[in-house]
């Protein structure tokens, strides 16, 4: 393996790792809902139904 190939590889865990440290921080400061991304027109309620049924 060459250099130039090992710094762009490094590069990109470098990435992917900040990017799954940044959604787990996220998920646990509940700033996700679920896997409607926080879009809420296309969320269809999934994310809210416990607070909209009662508690089931």
């Amino acid at each position: 393996m060459n250099l130039p190939t090992l710094i762009i590889l490094l590069a990109l865990v470098a990435v992917v790792a900040f990017v799954i440290r940044v959604m787990i921080n996220d998920k646990k400061n509940g700033k996700t809902c679920g896997g409607c991304g926080g879009n809420c027109s296309g969320c269809g309620g999934s994310c809210h139904s416990h607070s909209k049924t009662g508690g089931r």
